[in-house]
């Protein structure tokens, strides 16, 4: 114990703990911006380590027992966990199976980005590329197959599903391996002293029992439901706590971008997560009705307020203020798609009484139209085919000295040729479900809901 009264192992933990975090902002500056918004706090409970959001908790006996690639991976792990909002999304579904769910999610990712995860972690190919939410049913799916399926011996292992929970034992201090899946390229052997942690420096008794309750079932540490909990009602604190972890998010991948040190996975994530795919007409009709201007008339009056005897405006028409829309014409742009813009941007103009200017584009305009409902139904054809620069539209308009209230561009993002931010809202609609996040503006995804 040293002056201050605290134990030499609980100080030597929380040293590598810092460490890792020195290391990360060298190493990997997107994960350290996250974990740095973490306060570090021991927990001998725990058989790892846990964050909720708001606290990285770790066992000082579990990391002072391996090597601090692995802490440093840990620290990711956590923090992967809250980017990805699985601290607010377990509802009521149960815990073990959603974190080891949500593991299965994450894991591919971080060794992607060539990170060392602590032994036993889970990984799954038939779990790539798929949420967390998808996985915990599966998980469940298999859970019932195996329980509602014969009970005598002589199946062989392979045939038992990779999902089966059979295969996490209750508790990580059993001292067996039960919890573990085999890990590719033999990292399940891990190192020497680097194996699940049994017990946090002879401390003992209630704590061990506390640890038989870990929804820990990687061995890689926990995710814990916010401190709203699981089952927080709409408007409360976790819709503030997403909207924290979406700004940081942002943060983090534009400080390593930076760097220059953004793998191009997370990149991938990052686009997925502020760039969702869900309800893009939606988001895209909101987007324009914030350029429109809305004309009221006293020949029309609001009816609303007529029994109480007072006489207002009504909404004569809603008519867009001065935009322009860009459509992507280039060589990776195939027919069918750009009938999908060209009917997404008719729907617009029945929708809005406008006049908008339309720009298409490969790497040079190729024609600039002034477009109203007059002129449905709209039909582009790739007279493109060309590369792909993002320029020439706004170059023009600020040519002509024009200040649209707002430009939307249809494009599958394939280029890096971006000019300036306009200083006006840009909204880029892409079909392309993998792509890197455009420097300004917001992005929407065209998907189809099935």
């Amino acid at each position: 114990m040293d002056q201050t009264g605290e134990k030499t192992e609980d100080r030597a933990a929380r040293l590598k703990m810092v460490r890792a975090r020195s290391a990360l902002v060298l190493d990997h500056p997107f994960f350290a911006s996250l974990a740095l918004r973490l306060e570090l706090r021991e927990d001998r409970h725990c058989s790892t380590a846990w964050s909720d959001g708001k606290v990285l908790a770790y066992n000082p006996g579990y990391v002072n027992a391996v090597s601090l690639e692995r802490i440093k991976g840990l620290q990711c792990h956590e923090v992967l966990h809250l980017a990805c909002l699985h601290h607010l999304r377990r509802k009521d579904r149960d815990a073990k199976i959603w974190n080891k769910a949500c593991d299965y999610a994450i894991n591919p990712i971080l060794l992607e980005a060539g990170l060392s995860l602590p032994t036993g972690y889970l990984d799954d190919p038939a779990h790539h590329g798929k949420s967390a939410d998808a996985i915990y049913a599966e998980l469940v799916y298999g859970m019932d197959e195996v329980k509602g399926g014969a009970s005598g011996g002589g199946n062989e292992e392979e045939s038992r599903p990779a999902e089966d929970m059979d295969a996490t034992s209750a508790g990580g201090d059993s001292g067996g391996q039960g919890d573990q899946e085999p890990e590719p390229g033999g990292q399940s052997k891990g190192e020497p002293g680097d194996q699940p942690f049994a017990a946090a420096g002879g401390d003992s008794g209630d704590a061990g029992e506390e640890r038989a309750e870990s929804s820990d079932p990687g061995m890689s540490g926990e995710v814990r439901d916010h401190s709203s909990g699981a089952n927080a009602p709409e408007g409360s604190s976790n819709n503030l706590e997403e909207e924290a972890w979406n700004a940081a998010l942002a943060q983090a991948l534009h400080k390593a971008r930076e760097c220059g040190k953004l793998p191009g996975c997370l990149e991938r994530l990052a686009a997925r997560r502020l760039f969702p795919a869900l309800g893009w007409r939606e988001l895209l009709r909101r987007f324009l009705s914030k350029a429109a201007r809305n004309d009221f008339s006293w020949v029309r009056p609001n009816r609303r307020h007529v029994h109480s005897g007072l006489y207002l405006p009504g909404l004569e028409n809603l008519e867009l203020a001065e935009i322009a829309v860009a459509v992507d014409v280039s060589g990776s742009i195939t027919q069918a798609e750009l009938e999908r813009f060209a009917a997404e941007l008719s729907a617009v103009l029945e929708e809005f009484s406008a006049e908008i200017t339309v720009l298409t584009c490969d790497a040079a305009l190729t024609s600039v139209r002034r477009l109203s409902s007059l002129d449905l139904p709209l039909d582009f054809t790739a007279a493109g085919g060309g590369g792909t620069s993002f320029r020439p539209p706004f170059e023009l308009l600020a040519q002509e000295g024009a200040d649209p209230a707002c430009l939307v561009y249809f494009t599958d993002l394939a280029s890096d040729a971006y000019p300036e931010d306009p200083g006006y809202p840009v909204l880029w609609v892409t079909p392309a479900r993998d792509f890197d996040p455009p420097p300004f503006g917001e992005a929407i995804i065209m998907e189809e809901r099935q």
